[in-house]
Protein backbone atom coordinates (compact mmCIF):
# COMPACT_ATOMS: atom_id res chain seq x y z
CA UNK A 1 0.00 0.00 0.00
CA UNK A 2 1.67 3.53 -0.82
CA UNK A 3 2.21 5.68 1.67
CA UNK A 4 1.22 3.45 4.62
CA UNK A 5 3.20 4.25 7.55
CA UNK A 6 3.25 3.09 11.24
CA UNK A 7 1.53 5.23 13.41
CA UNK A 8 3.52 4.90 17.14
CA UNK A 9 2.20 8.05 19.35
CA UNK A 10 3.33 11.09 19.55
CA UNK A 11 6.17 11.96 22.02
CA UNK A 12 5.17 14.22 25.19
CA UNK A 13 6.51 17.44 25.25
CA UNK A 14 9.56 17.01 27.72
CA UNK A 15 10.11 13.97 25.53
CA UNK A 16 10.60 16.42 22.76
CA UNK A 17 12.45 18.64 25.03
CA UNK A 18 15.11 16.15 26.08
CA UNK A 19 17.57 15.46 23.54
CA UNK A 20 17.61 18.99 21.90
CA UNK A 21 18.69 20.35 25.59
CA UNK A 22 21.69 18.70 26.64
CA UNK A 23 23.38 21.42 23.61
CA UNK A 24 22.14 24.45 25.27
CA UNK A 25 22.43 23.17 28.88
CA UNK A 26 26.32 22.75 28.08
CA UNK A 27 26.93 26.04 26.71
CA UNK A 28 24.94 27.45 29.38
CA UNK A 29 26.89 25.79 31.64
CA UNK A 30 29.96 26.94 30.12
CA UNK A 31 29.17 30.67 29.63
CA UNK A 32 28.33 30.62 33.84
CA UNK A 33 31.42 28.81 34.48
CA UNK A 34 33.50 31.80 33.06
CA UNK A 35 31.02 34.20 34.19
CA UNK A 36 31.72 32.98 37.71
CA UNK A 37 35.33 32.61 37.68
CA UNK A 38 36.79 35.97 39.08
CA UNK A 39 34.85 35.61 42.32
CA UNK A 40 35.04 31.30 42.90
CA UNK A 41 38.44 30.73 40.54
CA UNK A 42 38.64 28.12 37.92
CA UNK A 43 38.00 24.66 39.88
CA UNK A 44 34.95 26.62 41.97
CA UNK A 45 32.94 28.19 38.74
CA UNK A 46 33.54 25.03 36.97
CA UNK A 47 32.23 23.17 39.44
CA UNK A 48 29.57 24.85 40.49
CA UNK A 49 28.31 25.34 36.86
CA UNK A 50 28.43 21.68 35.82
CA UNK A 51 26.93 20.73 39.25
CA UNK A 52 23.79 23.24 37.71
CA UNK A 53 24.25 20.97 34.33
CA UNK A 54 24.08 17.58 35.73
CA UNK A 55 21.12 18.68 37.75
CA UNK A 56 19.14 20.52 35.29
CA UNK A 57 19.71 17.53 32.84
CA UNK A 58 18.39 15.55 35.80
CA UNK A 59 15.35 17.39 36.23
CA UNK A 60 14.91 16.90 33.24
CA UNK A 61 15.25 13.09 32.47
CA UNK A 62 12.58 13.01 35.55
CA UNK A 63 10.07 15.05 33.93
CA UNK A 64 10.36 12.84 30.59
CA UNK A 65 10.50 9.29 31.97
CA UNK A 66 6.63 9.05 32.70
CA UNK A 67 5.71 10.32 29.90
CA UNK A 68 8.30 7.85 27.79
CA UNK A 69 6.54 4.99 30.02
CA UNK A 70 2.84 6.44 29.01
CA UNK A 71 3.45 6.16 25.21
CA UNK A 72 5.66 2.82 25.41
CA UNK A 73 2.35 1.61 26.87
CA UNK A 74 0.12 2.98 24.47
CA UNK A 75 2.52 1.49 21.86
CA UNK A 76 2.59 -1.90 23.38
CA UNK A 77 -1.62 -2.10 23.57
CA UNK A 78 -1.52 -1.89 19.67
CA UNK A 79 1.42 -4.06 19.02
CA UNK A 80 3.58 -1.87 18.46
CA UNK A 81 7.75 -1.37 19.99
CA UNK A 82 10.38 0.83 19.58
CA UNK A 83 13.37 -1.48 18.07
CA UNK A 84 16.49 -1.48 16.00
CA UNK A 85 17.31 -4.79 13.41
CA UNK A 86 20.01 -5.99 11.56
CA UNK A 87 20.54 -8.79 9.50
CA UNK A 88 23.35 -10.85 11.04
CA UNK A 89 24.26 -13.00 8.18
CA UNK A 90 24.99 -10.54 5.90
CA UNK A 91 28.34 -9.32 4.71
CA UNK A 92 29.92 -7.33 7.73
CA UNK A 93 30.30 -3.65 7.04
CA UNK A 94 27.15 -3.66 4.68
CA UNK A 95 24.10 -1.73 5.47
CA UNK A 96 22.21 -4.82 6.19
CA UNK A 97 24.78 -6.10 8.68
CA UNK A 98 24.15 -1.97 10.05
CA UNK A 99 21.36 -1.51 13.14
CA UNK A 100 18.84 -0.36 11.80
CA UNK A 101 16.22 1.80 14.23
CA UNK A 102 12.90 2.08 13.69
CA UNK A 103 9.30 0.50 14.84
CA UNK A 104 7.90 -2.17 14.57
CA UNK A 105 3.93 -3.91 14.43
CA UNK A 106 4.25 -7.42 16.17
CA UNK A 107 1.38 -9.51 15.48
CA UNK A 108 0.91 -13.50 15.44
CA UNK A 109 4.02 -14.76 13.61
CA UNK A 110 4.60 -11.87 11.90
CA UNK A 111 6.30 -8.44 12.05
CA UNK A 112 6.25 -5.50 9.96
CA UNK A 113 9.12 -2.85 10.04
CA UNK A 114 9.45 1.00 9.58
CA UNK A 115 12.64 2.85 10.06
CA UNK A 116 12.80 5.97 12.34
CA UNK A 117 16.35 7.24 10.74
CA UNK A 118 15.62 11.16 12.28
CA UNK A 119 14.90 9.27 15.61
CA UNK A 120 12.40 12.13 16.07
CA UNK A 121 9.31 9.13 16.53
CA UNK A 122 8.10 9.27 13.07
CA UNK A 123 9.01 6.34 10.82
CA UNK A 124 9.23 7.30 7.22
CA UNK A 125 10.23 5.07 4.36
CA UNK A 126 9.11 1.44 3.09
CA UNK A 127 7.46 -0.71 5.66
CA UNK A 128 9.41 -4.18 5.37
CA UNK A 129 6.89 -7.47 6.44
CA UNK A 130 8.83 -10.47 7.62
CA UNK A 131 6.52 -13.61 8.20
CA UNK A 132 6.51 -17.23 9.78
CA UNK A 133 8.80 -15.70 12.84
CA UNK A 134 9.96 -17.48 15.02
CA UNK A 135 11.44 -16.18 18.30
CA UNK A 136 15.12 -18.05 18.37
CA UNK A 137 16.17 -16.61 21.67
CA UNK A 138 18.36 -14.53 23.31
CA UNK A 139 21.67 -12.99 21.23
CA UNK A 140 24.95 -11.45 23.44
CA UNK A 141 25.63 -7.92 22.62
CA UNK A 142 28.79 -7.05 21.13
CA UNK A 143 31.80 -5.72 23.12
CA UNK A 144 30.87 -2.03 22.41
CA UNK A 145 26.81 -1.03 21.89
CA UNK A 146 26.76 0.31 18.70
CA UNK A 147 24.73 4.22 19.22
CA UNK A 148 21.27 2.77 17.40
CA UNK A 149 20.91 0.34 20.36
CA UNK A 150 19.66 2.19 23.28
CA UNK A 151 21.21 1.29 26.99
CA UNK A 152 19.49 -1.10 28.45
CA UNK A 153 17.99 -2.65 25.29
CA UNK A 154 18.71 -6.65 24.74
CA UNK A 155 18.72 -8.62 21.42
CA UNK A 156 16.36 -11.50 20.26
CA UNK A 157 17.33 -13.47 17.33
CA UNK A 158 14.09 -14.47 15.21
CA UNK A 159 14.34 -16.49 11.91
CA UNK A 160 12.15 -15.39 9.84
CA UNK A 161 10.92 -15.84 5.61
CA UNK A 162 14.36 -13.79 5.08
CA UNK A 163 16.69 -15.81 7.25
CA UNK A 164 17.80 -14.45 10.49
CA UNK A 165 16.93 -11.37 12.08
CA UNK A 166 18.26 -9.55 14.91
CA UNK A 167 16.17 -7.37 17.33
CA UNK A 168 17.05 -5.18 20.07
CA UNK A 169 14.55 -3.58 22.20
CA UNK A 170 13.83 -2.72 25.60
CA UNK A 171 12.44 -5.44 28.17
CA UNK A 172 8.40 -4.74 27.91
CA UNK A 173 9.16 -4.32 24.44
CA UNK A 174 11.11 -8.17 24.44
CA UNK A 175 8.08 -9.10 26.85
CA UNK A 176 5.60 -8.43 23.94
CA UNK A 177 7.53 -10.23 21.07
CA UNK A 178 7.59 -13.00 23.55
CA UNK A 179 3.67 -12.95 24.05
CA UNK A 180 2.93 -12.57 20.75
CA UNK A 181 5.64 -14.95 18.79
CA UNK A 182 5.55 -17.46 21.08
CA UNK A 183 8.77 -18.84 22.93
CA UNK A 184 9.80 -21.45 20.34
CA UNK A 185 13.19 -21.75 20.60
CA UNK A 186 14.67 -24.31 18.43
Amino acid sequence: MAGETLKPAPRGRWEKILPRSFGLLLFLATITSDLLRENFGFWGSTTMSFGAFGLGAFLLVRLAAPQRKERLARDAERGIIECAIRYPDSHPGSNRHLWLPGFAQVSRGAIRFQPDLVGEGNPAGTIRPFFDVILKGPVEPPAKRPTEVKRGWHIVALETDEGLLHVAAGHSSLKLLEDRLGNQKA
